[in-house]
């Protein structure tokens, strides 16, 4: 059985302690602020809290995705080491990285025909492409093959749940998620959606209801209530750690959940949700 890597992007937001621990490459996308200089993300210069101030001010943020000789220069080493790989990309539904990915590993396995890269769309984002890429190390880390792994993957992205919500609503009317008259009209009745994550890997708004805290506890009884027990959740904010917080110690309370994860969301999905968005991620009890 041939050794294989796992590659995965930016967006998945895994700390990058459990990265290094467990051997996963992580492409960088990009974030630019204003006229600036396109940089990437993650990078250990990038100062996050800056940016998402930067979010409260209303600066221009654009991102994009790597380039096909980006994913090369990351792919490659590893079929140079006599490696395959498995790619869990960034849901192609939310940005080109996947489809970019999936060229540059087809140009890459005509140049080495021995060796093979699966590439796996993930449909998640954020700390849920996290969870599902913390399976896949699992599934790699307990003996099984490339194939095994790849199958386990396709198995289980139906079963990665994303939730959120958002603190300002512009954030979403400014990516087209909703209209201007629904922002303003619910900034004003301080209505805050709920939103997941589709089984496509698109966005779609899910309920509505009003005020913060009342969100926060209904994002953590989606999962007290139909994760698989003894499984990861994980939990991600827009620079809002204190809800965040707040969301686990309903988990840890009510559901007696011990097994969290929790981590910033990057400039690359924080740069369409805005500061203060909270989400939360599980495998869902029950199986497609």
């Amino acid at each position: 059985m041939s050794e294989f890597v796992i590659i995965t992007d930016g967006p998945c937001d895994l700390p990058a302690s459990y990265c290094e621990e467990h051997r996963l490459t992580v492409v960088p996308l990009y974030v630019s602020m204003a006229s600036a200089a396109p940089v990437c993300f993650p990078a250990e210069t990038f100062d996050t809290k800056a940016f998402y101030d930067s979010l409260r001010e209303h600066t221009p943020v654009k991102t994009a995705a790597p380039s096909i000789d980006d994913y090369k220069k990351y792919m490659l080493p590893h079929l140079q080491e006599g490696k395959d790989i498995l790619y869990a990309g960034f849901s192609a539904k939310l940005s080109a990285a996947f489809n970019v990915a999936r060229l540059a590993a087809e140009d890459l396995m005509e140049a080495f025909p021995e060796r093979k890269i699966m590439c796996l769309n993930t449909k998640c984002a954020s700390l849920g492409q996290g969870l599902l890429v913390t399976l896949l190390v699992d599934k790699r880390e307990n003996g099984s093959s490339l194939e095994e792994t790849y199958a386990y993957g396709e198995q289980m992205v139906p079963r990665i749940r994303h939730w959120f919500t958002v603190a300002d609503l512009m954030h979403l009317k400014r990516g087209g998620r909703i209209s201007s008259s629904t922002a303003i009209i619910g900034t004003m009745l301080q209505i805050k959606p709920i939103l997941r994550v589709n089984d496509e890997g698109g966005l779609e708004p899910y309920s509505k209801v009003r005020g913060r805290r009342m969100a926060l506890k209904e994002l953590a009884d989606y999962v007290g209530e139909n994760m698989v027990p003894g499984t990861l959740t994980a939990i991600s904010h827009g620079d809002s750690e204190e809800d965040a917080l707040f969301v686990r110690d309903i988990l840890r309370r009510k559901y007696g959940i011990k097994k969290t994860m929790l981590n910033l969301i990057d400039p690359i999905v924080g740069a369409h949700s805005g500061p203060g968005t909270i989400a939360v991620f599980y495998v869902d009890k029950n199986e497609q």
